[in-house]
């Protein structure tokens, strides 16, 4: 093709330590374009013509000659036709040459382009590198390279595939540094890969040889009876009608959480003011009601501030109403990666979904929204090893009595979608009768994914003169109804 540079010549590559000979076996060449020197790795068509040239100039600048749209791997010529035992694949063109040169034993190629399009020249390539009982990928030692090692290796048939990790960050880096014997063990030690998800169970014996995992402690003994306390990784589902108490609740988990086991804690709360619920911790901490006018000092109030979030292990999402999922999402991650939350709060479901901006396919309905959603958060714990707390309002009850009237809640009365039972672990509902000013709140576990236990979970009572919720008679729940 006439763009192509047929100008090069041969010659080591002294600064990466690769000799001329292995640069010819290669083809690959220096040359010089627009005054400058260049390098030059030639790339063939699946008939094994020249077609295109990647051109590597000063500072790692690269850019590409002819058309490289079909073309083979990078020294794929080399080993047409051959197949066999191994095959060694790496992201670079500098680090096939020096595999090469350390190991001439097994056949080596190299990927065309960056990382993130390896899994394309794998795919028009596969039935190449089908060819060997074992293809190893040793890609840069870096997260683009890893995961593009991953992808690539799901590509190959189960079994076949491994993946190599260099301790420099590439091949080429490891023969500067006269690391020869390491570069050769490091494909020797790759490890099989297997598709994503599936585990050879006698491999589990660390994993489950371990004391029963209690989780972090709820601050009412019963709850943790039953519940067996808050895992990493798992999402609890509190629900009750409205007015019955949920973010009460919520705020003292959160308060136990934060203070008493100093964990941190995002607390999100849409539906109210950051300093609103910062009065609700301070209000736990000075056991008063401080949102209500009260005889606490000044400098009381500071000790409240400062033994319930003066820690800096609590933090709030300033916002009030509505709010895109994604967007929120991206809210939490920060405050779980960057500023190191183990628990996340969200108060509430529904008030996340109202707003006009978020719709699934524009024209989504609620129960669409709410399975997304629940999907998300499924995985954002999963993948951030995060606990959350979510509050889920309920439908309107269909009998005489309302949810705010005393009726107790069954895991049909969750609002919207059958996706906010499936998906959580846990589903905790409450029930009094806000309308006739009861303070007494009736505990039931609707679904207990770890411990299977469901049914009553005992009795909180809320003083308002201490603002805090206790619970009554854990040991005879029937005592209760004497109160």
């Amino acid at each position: 093709m006439s763009n192509l540079i047929t100008s090069g010549y041969y010659s080591a590559l002294k600064n990466r330590k690769i000799r001329e000979e292995t640069c010819r076996k290669f083809s690959y060449q220096l040359a010089e374009q627009n005054g400058k020197p260049v390098h030059v790795a030639p790339y063939r068509d699946q008939a094994g013509q020249l077609v295109g040239q990647k051109i590597r100039a000063a500072k790692k600048q690269f850019y590409t000659t002819g058309d490289m749209t079909e073309v083979q791997l990078f020294g794929q010529h080399l080993w047409t036709n051959k197949g066999g035992k191994r095959i060694v694949v790496t992201e670079g063109e500098i680090d096939c040459l020096a595999y090469h040169q350390v190991n001439p034993t097994w056949p080596v190629v190299s990927i065309p382009s960056g990382a993130q399009s390896s899994p394309k020249a794998i795919t028009r390539n596969i039935e190449f590198l089908e060819g060997f009982n074992e293809v190893v990928f040793m890609f840069d030692n870096d997260q683009a390279g890893a995961e593009a090692a991953q992808k690539c290796a799901d590509l190959i048939t189960p079994g076949k595939a491994k993946i190599a990790t260099t301790p420099l960050k590439d091949a080429g880096e490891m023969l500067i540094a006269g690391r020869v014997k390491e570069l050769i063990s490091c494909v020797y030690e790759a490890k099989t890969q297997r598709p994503d998800g599936v585990v050879n169970a006698k491999e589990l014996w660390d994993d489950i040889n371990k004391d029963i995992d209690m989780g972090a402690p709820y601050p009412f003994p019963t709850w943790n009876k039953i519940l067996y306390g808050l895992r990493d990784r798992e999402l609890l589902v509190l629900t009750a009608g409205s007015g019955v108490g949920k973010s009460t609740i919520s705020a003292q988990l959160a308060y136990d959480l934060a203070v008493n086991q100093q964990q941190p804690v995002a607390y999100i709360a849409l539906e109210e003011s950051v300093s609103r619920t910062a009065l609700r911790f301070m209000s736990l901490a000075a056991k008063k009601p401080l949102h209500l006018p009260n005889d606490l000092t000044e400098a009381q109030r500071k000790d409240a501030f400062d033994s319930s979030l003066g820690h800096g292990l609590v933090t709030l999402f300033d916002h009030f109403g509505s709010a895109d999922s994604d967007h929120l999402l991206a809210k939490m991650r920060y405050m779980v990666v960057a500023l190191g939350a183990k628990f996340v709060v969200l108060d509430h479901l529904s008030i996340l979904l109202s707003g006009a901006d978020f719709m699934v396919s524009n024209t989504g309905s609620e129960r669409q929204q709410i399975d997304y959603t629940m999907s998300k958060l499924r995985q954002f714990s999963e993948q951030y090893g995060c606990s959350i707390i979510l509050i889920s309002h309920l439908r309107r009850s269909g009998g005489d009595k309302g949810f705010e009237d005393g009726a107790e809640p069954t895991l049909s009365s969750l609002r919207g979608s059958q996706s906010v039972a499936q998906l959580a672990d846990t589903v905790v509902a409450v029930s009094r009768d806000a309308s006739g000013g009861e303070d007494i709140l009736k505990v039931a576990c609707l679904k207990n994914r770890y411990v299977g236990i469901t049914g009553p979970m005992g009795h909180l009572v809320y003083d308002h003169d201490t603002a805090t919720l206790y619970e009554a008679n854990p040991d005879n729940f029937d005592d209760i109804e004497d109160m």
